[in-house]
Parts: C-alpha cells; sequence; structure tokens
C-alpha cells in the first residue's frame, strides 16, 4: 500500500504521534515474541507451538538536513530530542519492520514467513506512506488505516486563511488606514489656523468625511502597510499559473495553481518551520481588524443617517 497525504498541515507533533504508535505497534510484538520464548522455552521440540517465532523487529529514524547531513538512529528519544531545530530539517524517514515465523501446521520444517514493514517520508511539501507485508495483509491494512488516520487529522493546507487571503489582507490595510486617518484628522484639527478654507469647510462636511475618510483609509493602508500582510503571508502562498492574456492591460493574467496546491501537503519543518505560527498571526490579526472595520461601519451608518 503505497499512498500520498493531500490537503493537509503535517505539524512536528504529528510526525512524533505516528513515531508513538509505530515504538507502541513494536512493543506490542516484541512482548508477544518475549512470552512465546518464555512458553517454549523448557519444551521439547516436538512439543513446542510457534506462533512467532524468530522474531525481529526494529526502527530506523532518519533525519536530513539542509546542509547536507544525513543521520540515521533507532532511538526515539534522540529523534525527538533531533527535532528542536525544525528550520534546519529537509526530510524525515521513519522506517519500521516486524517479521517472524508461524508453524506450518501441513509442514512442520516449513515454517510461514511473516513480515510487515513501514516506509514513511517527510518532505516540506510530501508526505507518502509505503507499506509492504507478507503474510500479514489484515494486519497491514490495519496499521495503514491508523496511520493514515493520524495523518489526516490535521487541518487542511488550503483553509479559510489561504482561501479567504484577500479578505484578510484587506481587513488588515484598511483597518491601519483607518486608523491613519484619524491622526491626520487630528493633526488637521489642530492645525485648522493655518490650513486653506476650503480643506476647513471639508473638515466640517459630515458626507464628506464619511466618505473622504474611507478613501483615505483605503489609500493609506494599502500604501504604509500593505507590505506588512504579504510578507507574512509569502512562505505560504501557491504558486501561480497562466490564467490567459488580458488585452486591456497588455499583460498576462496568472492565478493561483489551487490543483497543484491542495496535491501537496504543507510539513512543518525547512521552508515551513513557522508556518502554523504565521497562520495563526493571520487569523488573530484577521479577527481584530474585522472589528474595527465594523466598528468604524457602524460610526459612518450613524453619522450618514444623524
Amino acid at each position: 500500500m503505497n499512498n500520498k497525504v493531500l490537503n493537509k498541515q503535517i505539524p512536528l507533533e504529528t510526525i512524533i504521534k505516528v513515531a508513538n504508535y509505530l515504538e507502541d505497534y513494536r512493543e506490542k510484538f516484541d512482548k508477544k515474541f518475549e512470552l512465546e520464548e518464555s512458553k517454549n522455552k523448557n519444551l521439547s521440540y516436538g512439543e513446542k507451538q510457534w506462533e512467532y517465532e524468530d522474531g525481529n523487529t526494529k526502527i530506523d529514524y532518519t533525519i536530513e538536513l539542509k546542509n547536507g547531513k544525513n543521520m540515521t538512529e533507532g532511538d526515539y528519544n534522540w529523534f525527538v530530542q533531533n527535532l528542536n531545530e525544525p528550520s534546519s530539517i529537509k526530510n524525515i524517514s521513519i522506517y519500521m519492520f516486524v517479521s517472524f515465523f508461524t508453524q506450518n501446521p501441513n509442514d512442520k520444517y516449513n515454517n510461514i514467513y511473516n513480515k510487515v514493514t513501514v516506509s514513511l517520508d517527510f518532505r516540506e511539501f510530501d508526505v507518502s506512506i509505503n507499506i509492504d507485508t507478507t503474510n500479514q495483509e489484515s494486519e497491514a491494512h490495519n496499521l495503514y488505516s491508523e496511520v493514515m488516520s493520524i495523518l489526516e487529522n490535521n487541518e487542511d493546507r488550503y483553509n479559510k486563511t489561504m482561501k479567504h487571503r484577500k479578505i484578510r489582507t484587506q481587513c488588515f490595510t484598511i483597518s491601519v488606514g483607518i486608523i491613519l486617518s484619524y491622526i491626520l484628522y487630528v493633526i488637521l484639527k489642530i492645525n485648522a489656523g493655518n490650513i486653506s478654507p476650503a480643506i476647513s469647510e471639508y473638515l466640517n462636511n459630515k458626507y464628506i468625511l464619511i466618505f473622504g475618510q474611507w478613501f483615505i483609509a483605503i489609500l493609506l493602508g494599502n500604501v504604509f502597510s500593505y507590505w506588512y500582510i504579504v510578507s507574512i503571508y509569502k512562505p505560504l502562498l501557491p504558486e501561480t499559473r497562466y490564467a490567459g492574456f488580458n488585452y486591456s492591460t497588455g499583460k498576462g493574467n496568472y492565478a493561483d495553481d489551487v490543483d497543484d496546491y491542495i496535491g501537496h501537503s504543507e510539513v512543518h519543518f525547512g521552508k515551513y518551520w513557522d508556518a502554523e505560527k504565521r497562520r495563526k498571526k493571520i487569523e488573530k490579526i484577521h479577527k481584530i481588524t474585522s472589528k474595527i472595520i465594523f466598528v468604524q461601519l457602524l460610526i459612518s451608518i450613524v453619522l450618514f443617517l444623524y
């Protein structure tokens, strides 16, 4: 069974959950092997009954760093401790192997070989899982389902933060612009005696103030703050694709390549080491700025009606 995990955010906590599950899985078989060894230890050859003979298990953790260093260990604690600098990680691989022999009721000289192997590859853009088995199809299927459940029990990569980024971007820029417009208004009022009568007249016209403030807010916000919200989004953005020629502007149109974006996952190391933090920051900003715009809208409506 070979499959990729699509359109998911995969934090390091999820990778650790998968490692924990595989460690528990291996430990389950180690206990079975030990129990059978103990049960058959003092029995004669003809009396021995084997369901898990010559059992063997192992898990290897491989961490490849961006500087080219490649490290592999079989120790879980070593693996977890080496995840503390996610920005330096390029790839992570987890490999588990379980094998044993089962006594053949039809041929006591040729036991049945059983094997389950799991290979998990985590890259910045992709997560793939491959499970191979010999005579353990049901066990492998259950194992695959459990691991995939852990991986897919994460938030979509193409979620509201990305789908509605234009709304979030404009909420932020307009909110900053609203604050700047009030500062500008206060400065003008303080210096009312030094400005021309025409501008003073505008400041006393509520309709000009209402609609003018929104215009100034959009203008100032985009000029002074657009760069900031875009800088937060930048590492998370989809690639663009050519979407046709715009004859009115004389330029080509480009749009988000959403199909490609949801065809990959976002693993939170390397390029995406702070992706979760960025997404949370964007949503926190949106929560605040949407309230600022709502309050300003109410103020504008009240001023317009009264």
